[in-house]
């Protein structure tokens, strides 16, 4: 199956695609036993306040679970990651969308990749998913 062949990018996709935490705990360990380093949190709100809280949502869970040090070049990378995962989301719309996101970090000592998915809505009844990718070398 393909879980055994996780690549950093791969893994950060379908840990952001777990659907509880059951299913996210048998992809971390996965992750964990191939020598990745993997993080997971959520956020959510209307797109303004998102774009607001997206940098500390994803730095704080990146160094809360040791996925990266606290220094400028593993920082630098986790931001561009993250601002390459936001803009793939199409967050520029011109109108204040309500989102709701889980978020995976996975690196290893080269790569570091951000994975968003999600639902988004401008209506109640016009939920529907997406998907933010962001890789960067360390």
């Amino acid at each position: 199956m393909f879980i055994n062949n996780l690549t950093v990018a791969k893994g950060a996709i379908v840990l952001s695609l777990s659907s509880n935490r059951e299913e996210e705990e048998e992809i971390k360990k996965v992750l964990i036993e191939k020598g990745y380093k993997c993080a997971v949190t959520e956020l959510g709100g209307k797109s303004s306040e998102f774009n607001e809280k997206i940098v500390s949502a994803v730095v704080g869970a990146a160094l809360n679970n040791n996925v990266i040090e606290k220094n400028s070049t593993s920082m630098h990378a986790l931001l561009h990651a993250t601002i390459e995962a936001v803009k793939s989301l199409s967050l520029t719309l011109p109108l204040d969308v309500s989102l709701m996101m889980k978020i995976a970090v996975v690196a290893d000592n080269t790569w570091i990749a951000v994975s968003m998915f999600g639902k988004s809505a401008l209506h109640p009844l016009t939920n529907h998913e997406r998907l933010g990718f962001g890789i960067m070398h360390l």
